[in-house]
């Protein structure tokens, strides 16, 4: 089940990033409505867009991969689950909260946890871009209304904000599953 839905989330995912590509090329050319701040704030063009995606790409993949496949779920004798995640990552129960702002000691658990959530974020955030684009291709909002909101700083980047949301929701419960997985060998034995 883990392989089938590991290359189901890869398989959207590229067929998302070709339609993003495709419709941004049909829409912009010369990417004067393009968001991605390569271009918009640094002025780079297809190349850097390119290289980035790749990029981004082989991060998602192989994190994804790791999460899916290698990581092995680590047993405490913890029974709360900030102490749990605590322990897994700083070697002590009472770092949770001080956490957020220190390096754990152990960085595989945040690996597999980020593995677990960054290709459903990545999918969202990939599907309301191409919904951008098709509102754009479509003339839904009218071309210049929308090359205005979206380049706002209250609602543009409505992808990076969702993105980020589902990582972090996806983090916490990553941390949750693993905890249970190890709360039940615990009592059972």
């Amino acid at each position: 089940m883990k392989k089938v839905r590991f290359w189901l989330l890869i398989t959207v995912y590229l067929l998302l990033a070709f339609a993003d590509g495709a419709l941004t090329y049909i829409n912009t050319p010369d990417l004067s409505l393009e968001g991605n701040p390569l271009v918009a704030k640094l002025g780079l063009g297809w190349g850097a867009l390119a290289i980035a995606n790749v990029a981004f790409f082989a991060l998602f993949f192989t994190t994804s991969y790791y999460s899916f496949f290698k990581y092995k779920t680590v047993f405490t004798d913890e029974t709360k689950y900030t102490r749990y995640c605590s322990q897994i990552t700083f070697d002590r129960p009472d770092m949770f909260w001080k956490g957020f702002i220190l390096f754990p000691k152990h960085w595989k658990p945040f690996i597999a946890a980020f593995g677990f959530c960054i290709l459903p974020a990545a999918i969202i955030a990939r599907l309301i871009v191409v919904l951008e684009w098709l509102a754009i291709t479509f003339d839904i909002a009218g071309r210049y209304q929308y090359y205005y909101f979206k380049n706002t700083y209250c609602f543009g980047r409505l992808d990076v904000l969702s993105g980020t949301i589902v990582v972090i929701a996806g983090m916490f419960y990553w941390f949750y599953i693993e905890y249970k997985k190890q709360l039940v060998c615990t009592t059972a034995e």
